[in-house]
């Protein structure tokens, strides 16, 4: 995964999360998680991404109630990193 790939998919998650803030009804907790998720991905940059990889996944899914399309994204896109 290259710089430009890896910033293009970071932020279309960011954008996920963005949109899914606006456009669902969710609980508070919902919405503690996906700021939580939204921190969590703002830590990762392209140049310390080999030492985050992992944290991402981890936090999902020992911490984390999402709905797991949702959930899945995040794993996928953590998973992918090299």
């Amino acid at each position: 995964m290259n710089k430009e790939i890896f910033i293009k998919r970071k932020q279309n998650l960011i954008n996920l999360i963005a949109d899914t803030l606006t456009k669902m009804e969710f609980c508070e907790q919902d919405k503690i998680s996906l700021n939580k998720l939204l921190e969590v991905l703002n830590e990762y940059s392209f140049e310390n991404r080999l030492q985050k990889k992992g944290l991402l996944s981890h936090t999902i899914i020992d911490s984390m109630e999402l709905d797991y399309s949702l959930g899945e994204k995040f794993i996928i896109f953590d998973n992918e990193i090299i």
